[in-house]
């Protein structure tokens, strides 16, 4: 699959950053993009929670979602990595585009002050060796 550090492997990533509730697409799909930045703060959730309900909903398959939100609830996130777990990870079936594809999401900490995190990165791979999403993305992302 590649280097961490390629982002052109990547469909998507996104950095998250837990205490200032701020979810920020750093490469990924239009769409995606457009519904971050509409997400507003409520009392009841916050932008990363509503952002994985909307995903959830909109492009993860039926049969993946209860479990995808499962593993990647901000609560479970913060458990795992409490418990000094290195990376949280899950393979599950989504839009890609305008067709279904098996991905793989990886979370990692970034950030950690005194046993807290404050903030995580989200890298999205796809699972198909000739599939061009992350590519088009990261050409996407270089014409803005």
């Amino acid at each position: 699959m590649g280097d961490r550090t390629n982002s052109k492997e990547y469909y998507k990533v996104a950095l998250v950053k837990v205490q200032a509730d701020d979810y920020v697409i750093l490469k990924g799909p239009k769409e995606e993009k457009r519904l971050a930045k509409v997400l507003q703060n409520d009392y009841n959730s916050t932008k990363y929670e509503k952002m994985l309900r909307l995903l959830a909903e909109e492009v993860v398959d039926k049969e993946y979602r209860e479990k995808f939100y499962a593993v990647f609830s901000m609560e479970n996130i913060l458990k795992e990595f409490g418990e000094g777990r290195p990376v949280l990870e899950f393979s599950y079936r989504r839009s890609v585009g305008r067709q279904k594809r098996m991905v793989t999401t990886r979370v990692y900490p970034r950030m950690m002050q005194g046993g807290l995190m404050e903030e995580f990165m989200v890298y999205v791979a796809c699972h198909e060796e000739e599939c061009r999403c992350g590519r088009e993305n990261a050409e996407e992302n270089e014409k803005l």
